[in-house]
């Protein structure tokens, strides 16, 4: 006797999802970049004591934010 197994439809037709176009790609990190300065503008908007009660110093303001803390 063997054990029938119902197969899902969503898992039989799965194809692999395609690669982003060059123009995508351009795009996500026009965005990506727009969303780093941003983020720059406001954290170096901190007066220094402020930034020293999150760690950081107006030296590695940039580095933090497009590598995050180590």
């Amino acid at each position: 006797m063997s054990a029938h197994f119902p197969t899902c439809d969503w898992t039989a037709e799965q194809q692999p999802a395609p690669k982003p176009s060059r123009l995508k790609s351009l795009f996500a990190s026009l965005v990506h970049e727009i969303e780093i300065r941003r983020a720059l503008r406001e954290v170096s908007s901190l007066d220094d004591a402020m930034l020293h009660d999150i760690g950081l110093t107006p030296g590695n303001i940039e580095d933090t934010i497009r590598c995050g803390r180590h």
